[in-house]
Order: structure tokens, then sequence, then C-alpha cells
């Protein structure tokens, strides 16, 4: 399961700490997972094994959870309540975090119990779904925004709107564009607990000696290339990379275009000339010399890796995420500019990435209580101390306030992007479909012919909207 933190990627944010889970362990609880879900569940089959883990605010059981067991009498409003909640984690420290959010919760609310549960890897995935199938499901849900959209289709979460309106959860002076994500056929069924954001990185130093303006929310392509020309000229070194598959998406935002139909069964553009300027404008700044080889580009091992974290370029335009400055500057040793991609002035191309969602079960006996628990997660400031945007940056407007004092010089800077980005920036696109993992991998073999000068834009063109149609349509 591809979980993203913006496309982000979750991978890239949590990578450091994943190296340090137990493997050993893992296989075990693998093999003992698997052998119960086989005996208890003979008519579902698991993608893959699965890692399954409970814990009650940092304690770990070795067991699966019971099945949540319906009540016959309407709870009091202060009985105890004890909430079952379920979440993706990769590593020790995002139990940890979570678990450290569940002990300000239940103190705060000493009434509400919260018993949580993780999962690793395709086994979040796979176990929701047998939780769905047998009514089991936790109270509280954590949701990729890459599967929202199928959790809603099987009637797994439940609406929020009430919530949000009688402000149990409440977004008040919270911007449109960081709920949108969360709302599926116009009801909101997932609150964001963090956002990431597409990022052009740029060194302030490279740059002002270069004689170069640092680029703003009105920066446009024409200025670009000639940044990048000036660059060449003045330091000698590369001013960008090649653009990816995340710059062509926002290219064809900034047209009014998706890079998916509605359907998600074709591309979303009817014109290839999009394309086809799309890598003309490159093959242009590839002659010129002003843009890394692709070559080297294709040799690129790492977040560490690639003409800018090692100083070779001005510009890191390389599909990088917010989630992604505290390496830049580490690695660099110095602060860093942070840009949106040209021609985003508009609002039309840039958006907002949520990290995770949390929803409410469908089948929740408790959902006042759950949604409770989810402003906390999101709301609360103690919380947000606790979690130190390790989920991605907050975005409620009290929290960006009550947060200056603790963030580090990083993550104001990293803030302050996000709030130009949230004025500059529209809707996300719908989650990937089932075959968008293989039409970026058609994507990046076409790209490179092109910029191999194996082939010219116009084939490619051609060649990217009937293979990638091939498998759109065969597997949606």
């Amino acid at each position: 399961m591809k979980m993203q933190i913006g496309g982000a990627n979750l991978f890239h944010s949590l990578r450091s700490d994943f190296r340090k889970f137990k493997m050993g362990s893992v296989v075990m609880q693998k093999v003992t997972f698997l052998c119960l879900t086989a005996l208890l569940t003979l008519s579902s089959t698991l993608a893959g094994c699965s890692q399954g883990s409970s814990t009650n605010a940092g304690e770990t059981k070795g067991k699966e959870p019971a099945a949540s067991q319906p009540n016959t009498a309407a709870p009091k409003k202060n009985d105890p309540v004890t909430l079952r909640m379920t979440y993706w984690a990769g590593s020790q420290l995002t139990v940890d975090k979570n678990n450290a959010v569940i002990e300000l919760f239940q103190k705060a609310n000493p009434n509400i119990k919260i018993e949580a549960e993780y999962y690793a890897g395709d086994a979040y995935n796979d176990k929701i779904n047998v939780q769905a199938a047998s009514n089991s499901l936790p109270d509280i849900v954590r949701v990729d925004y890459s599967q929202i959209q199928n959790y809603v289709n099987k009637g797994i979460l439940k609406p929020l709107d009430d919530y949000i309106a009688n402000k149990t959860i409440d977004m008040t002076g919270v911007a449109e564009v960081n709920m949108k994500g969360g709302i599926i056929n116009g009801k909101t069924y997932g609150i964001n607990i963090g956002n990431n954001a597409l990022v052009m990185f740029y060194d302030p130093e490279k740059l002002e000696k270069a004689g170069v303006k640092a680029p703003g929310p009105d920066y446009t392509w024409d200025q670009y290339e000639k940044d990048l020309q000036t660059i060449k000229d003045k330091l000698n070194i590369y001013g960008d990379t090649h653009m990816m598959q995340s710059h062509f998406e926002v290219w064809l935002r900034q047209q009014g275009k998706s890079f998916y139909n509605k359907a998600q069964d074709a591309l979303g553009y009817d014109d290839d000339k999009l394309f086809i300027d799309y890598m003309n404008l490159q093959l242009k700044w590839q002659k010129k010399g002003i843009i890394s080889p692709i070559g080297v580009e294709l040799e690129v091992r790492g977040l560490e890796d690639g003409p800018f974290p090692k100083g070779q370029a001005a510009f890191g335009g390389f599909s990088y995420w917010s989630n992604h400055a505290d390496i830049m500057e580490t690695q660099l040793k110095k602060p860093l500019g942070y840009a949106m991609y040209p021609g985003s002035g508009d609002g039309k191309g840039m958006y907002m990435k949520p990290s995770f969602f949390h929803g409410i079960a469908a089948s929740s006996k408790h959902p006042e209580e759950a949604a409770k628990f989810i402003e906390f997660f999101t709301n609360n400031l103690d919380a947000a101390k606790s979690l130190n945007a390790y989920f991605g940056m907050p975005y409620h407007p009290k929290l960006i306030a009550g947060m200056q004092n603790s963030f580090s010089d990083t993550q104001k800077r990293v803030s302050q992007y996000l709030q130009v980005v949230e004025k500059h920036s529209s809707v996300i696109d719908p989650p990937a479909p089932v075959a968008g993992s293989e039409v970026g991998k058609i994507f990046t073999n076409i790209r490179a012919e092109v910029f191999y000068e194996k082939i010219t834009p116009q084939q490619a063109a051609e060649k990217f909207r009937k293979e990638a149609n091939a498998v759109l349509a065969k597997k949606k």
C-alpha cells in the first residue's frame, strides 16, 4: 500500500524510523496473525500477511482486538465509554506519538478510554476490510488519502458534517482547501490531521550571488527559465533538474486540466499539445545546459542524493515535498527558501496534500465521543505540541499561532510556506486509480526516451496516451 504524506510519500517521512523496526518480531507476528485469520475468517483472503498489535495509551498487547459488541442502551453523558482506534504505523515513533496524544486526551476526558491497535504495510487495509465485513470496525479509523474514496464507497465511514456544524469538531477559521480532501460526494468523511505541499527548494545564497531575485507567488515559467540561464552563466552550476510527473500534474492543473479523467479510465486531457509543450520546454533547457543531465537524475538514490542536496544546483524542484525540508537543510547545513512551482500565482496549479484523515466508523456506537477525540487530536494545542508536526504541519489558525514558540526555525519556514500555498491553491485532485502506479512507470520511461532524444515529444505524447489509456481502461 502506498501511504502518502503528499506522495506526499509517507515512506520518505518515516523511513528513518522504519529502519528501527524489529523485523524479527514482525515475522513472528505475521505468521501468528495469518494462522489466526485463516481459522477465524475462512471467507476472507488477505492480500498480504499482517503485523497486528493493540495498544492502550502506550501498552502493547499481543492479541487481536475483540469485536465491538452492540450496546442495547444509549450511554449517559458521563458514563464510562471505551473507544477503539486503528491506525497505520511503520515505526515505534509513530506508536509513541499516537499514545502520547491518547494519554493527554484521557487525562482531559477521564470517562473515555481509548484502546488503539495498529498495523504496518498492506496489512492495514486488509484488516480494515476484514473488520468491516465482520461488523467489528474500531470507532476511529485513520485513513490515507489514497483510500478514503474506497472506504466511503464501501460504507465504512460515517459523515462528520453534523459534528462540524455543532462544533464538536471545531473547524472555525480553517480554510476550505484544508477540508476539501475529506469531502466525498458533498459530505465530509475525514478530518485532515496535517498538511504537506509540493515545493521547489532554492538556495538563497546562490541566488543572491547570481543576482537572481527569490521567487514569489507570481513567479512565471519565463522568469524561471531566465533565472536558470543566469545561474548557469554566473555560477557555472545547474539551475535545476528536469521536471517530474508531479510538475506535469501541476502544469495540467494550471491549464484547467487533470492527469486522469473523472471516471479514471483514461487520461484527463484531450490536447496532446499540453504534453508536447511540457517536453519541448525541457529539451530547450537541456540543450542550453541549464538543467542537469537526465543520466545524473536517473541515478539519484535518495533524498540526500541528487544535484540540489549536493549543492550542484540552485533550485531543487525534483518532486520534493514540504516535509522534506528538514532533510534538505540538514544535508546542506543552511536555511533554504521554499517556493511554489512557477505559474502557480493564479491558484490553479498547487494544492494541499493531507497526510492522513481521521474518520468515524459507520458502525460506531459512540460517534459523539469519537468526534471529541478527533477534535482533540486535530485542534488541541497540547496535542499539537506533542506531535510536533510529525504527521504534517497543523493548519488550524489557533494552532499555527500557538505553535510558533515551540517550532524549530525550519518548521517556522515550512509553516509560512504552507500558508502561502493555502492562499494560492485549489482543490486536490482525486486519488490516483488502481492503475496509477503502472501509469507512473510508463510516464517515467517515456520521458527518459524523450530526454535521451530517442523519440520526439510528438511521438512521446502519442505513445503515452496509447499505453496509459490501455492500462487505465483495463484496470479501472
